[in-house]
């Protein structure tokens, strides 16, 4: 005899289903919202700390004094300072990063800020504010000794709308 086989079978037998469902896909639409939630919660403990807030501000500051190439003024190293002091302090209080705004908020007060003095008024004020007494007095003594029209407090303004 010859080696091909004799059944023959019929087109019904030789397709199969691939793959079988189970009907519903609603567990694995409820498991990808849980996975949502999950990923967003973790996104907001993780934005909503201190540090990460004193990072925001310094990118953004720092980028504004990039475009301006002063980035070795004695008001950048005042803003570090006051920065660190403020990171320390919420560290410490345990504090959250929304709470480390409204310690700051003051330095974004277009009302108040009109021009360089304002601004290291407000500076003085958070230093008081978070009990930094040596920070503000050195602030006080600069304060008194800013330009006004010097082109980092210009650009700052610019920033902030003022």
């Amino acid at each position: 005899m010859s080696d091909v086989p004799v059944s023959v079978t019929t087109a019904a037998e030789v397709i199969q289903p691939v793959a079988e469902s189970s009907g519903s896909i609603w567990g694995y639409v409820a498991g990808g919202v849980a996975l949502l939630i999950l990923a967003g919660f973790f996104g907001y403990k993780k934005i909503n700390k201190p540090a990460f807030i004193i990072n925001q501000v310094r990118k953004r500051n720092l980028k504004e004094i990039k475009k301006l190439g002063v980035e070795n003024s004695d008001f950048v190293n005042d803003l570090d300072k006051l920065l660190d002091s403020v990171e320390t302090y919420a560290t410490e209080k345990g504090m959250k990063g929304s709470d480390v705004v409204k310690i700051i908020s003051p330095m974004n007060d277009k009302d108040r800020i009109k021009t360089a003095g304002d601004m290291y008024q407000s500076m003085i004020y958070i230093a008081n504010d978070i009990k930094d007494t040596s920070l503000a007095r050195e602030f006080k003594n600069k304060a008194k000794q800013v330009k006004a029209n010097s082109p980092l407090m210009a650009g700052l303004f610019k920033r902030a709308g003022i």
